[in-house]
């Protein structure tokens, strides 16, 4: 086995021009670092993104990289890492960037998910496709530690239970305590921002990228949106005292999915249960009209959305609504039912541009925590100026007036049907919390600052 010094004098008297390929191939892949600081993943994500979408060049010459970089890694032992430059899935994948950014992409992905380097998220966390210097150093570490466990056998493709040891693995790297040098410690006191002084652990990977996605959320977005979440931070970070019962609508509706929740031809709830549910929860006294019908009561047709597109909680199954894996778990689990359900009041934003209705949710929210019940003209009025700062855009500035309006409405339904609103309801009167409403906004804006990164910018 050869030195990586040793490797390249021999590949020079080999192929000069390929030496001088694998040299600056590996120099984009360890810097100064040298061949102990490669792991598969990084070198997939080089031979399968970095070469074919920053290397200017011609698609042959970057085949061509890829298979130097395969012979001074055989040059120096390293016969798996040169396998996969040599082999005919990175030619392919390389190839396909020809037909088209997207083909290449999409092969890709196709291949990192495939070969089982990448970290896979699990109930702990979900990685985000933008991420911060802890949480890539993170993911970087468990794919090191997922790496040695295939090399050593501890993890077999295909054996039973692989994945969930997989998953296992993952989750007791990221919950065990790590020990930090003096700069990596230094770098994680300067990401906390607000959160450092114990407020969240960061001696665990985990730790370290909670913190770094807290403050991410309430550092990085302009004005006024950032100032609110900021002195929001320590309400944040305090577990409230919930009542024993904070969410009876949710829990009435997994209740009656678990044995079937019946449904009408058209597939709305059947009358029978509309009605008791109006009687149940004192929606009678404010609504008006016979009640029978799932689309006369807003607060239950909006309940019924939330759990089946965002919880994920219940399906429709033939003439029934029953409930998910999520919705068996959240039945079961007063916590995960109180977790999944407040972080719909706010809603998912999981694709690769910022979400409108997301946004405004989350900066209402943010603005009735810090200034109390508030009026819909007012809030409508600190939503339209935050949201045109943020260069949001409706046509004009009375059109993102209409919009921002729209979306409070929106809002204050989820929070009807949850249960969460206070009671006056009318629009006339200032949009407000209960007390468990206040609680469950605040759970909603934890989630928010938690969730993993899929863009830049206002989110």
């Amino acid at each position: 086995m050869m030195t990586e010094s040793q490797a390249l004098e021999t590949l020079t008297r080999e192929d000069p021009e390929a030496a001088g390929d694998a040299k600056a191939a590996l120099d984009w892949l360890t810097g100064d670092e040298g061949l102990e600081t490669i792991s598969l993943l990084r070198l997939q994500e080089f031979l399968w993104y970095a070469l074919p979408v920053k290397w200017p060049m011609s698609t042959p010459g970057r085949v061509g990289v890829a298979k130097a970089l395969g012979r001074l890694f055989m040059l120096a032992g390293l016969d798996r890492y040169a396998g996969v430059c040599s082999s005919a899935g990175t030619e392919r994948i390389i190839m396909a960037y020809a037909a088209g950014h997207e083909e290449g992409i999409a092969a890709y992905t196709e291949a990192i998910e495939a070969s089982n380097a990448a970290p896979p998220d699990t109930e702990l966390l979900a990685w985000g496709s933008v991420m911060g210097p802890q949480e890539r150093a993170a993911y970087d570490a468990c794919a090191a530690a997922l790496e040695l466990a295939f090399a050593s056998g501890e993890l077999c493709v295909g054996s039973r239970g692989w994945r969930t040891k997989r998953a296992d693995l993952v989750n007791r790297w990221l919950t065990g305590r790590t020990e930090a040098s003096p700069l990596r410690s230094a770098q994680a006191g300067q990401d906390t921002g607000h959160v450092r002084d114990g407020a969240l652990r960061t001696d665990t990977w985990l730790g370290r990228i909670s913190a770094e996605r807290i403050d991410a959320w309430a550092h990085g977005r302009p004005g006024e949106r950032s100032r609110l979440a900021r002195a929001l931070i320590p309400r944040l970070l305090e577990p409230p005292a919930l009542p024993d019962d904070p969410l009876p609508t949710l829990r009435w509706l997994l209740g009656h999915a678990d044995e079937g929740l019946r449904l009408t031809a058209r597939h709305y709830i059947a009358p029978a249960l509309v009605t008791e549910a109006v009687d149940t929860f004192g929606w009678r006294d404010q609504l008006v009209g016979t009640l029978r019908q799932e689309l006369d009561v807003f607060p239950l047709h909006t309940l019924r959305g939330m759990a089946q597109a965002e919880m994920g909680a219940i399906r429709r199954s033939r003439t029934s609504l029953v409930l998910t894996k999520t919705g068996k778990l959240m039945a079961a689990d007063p916590a995960a039912q109180w977790h999944i359900g407040t972080a719909a009041l706010i809603g998912p934003d999981d694709g690769p541009q910022p979400d409108f209705s997301v946004a405004v949710r989350e900066a209402a929210l943010l603005v009735i925590l810090t200034n109390g019940p508030t009026g819909y003209d007012d809030l409508t009025r600190l939503l339209t100026d935050i949201h045109g700062v943020e260069g949001w855009a409706a046509g004009s500035s009375t059109g993102l007036a209409s919009a921002v309006r729209t979306e409070l409405y929106t809002l204050r339904h989820r929070l009807w049907a949850l249960h969460l609103l206070g009671s006056e309801r009318s629009f006339t009167a200032p949009l407000s919390l209960t007390g468990t409403g206040v609680a469950a906004a605040l759970s909603a804006l934890l989630a928010r600052a938690l969730r993993p990164r899929h863009h830049l910018g206002l989110g």
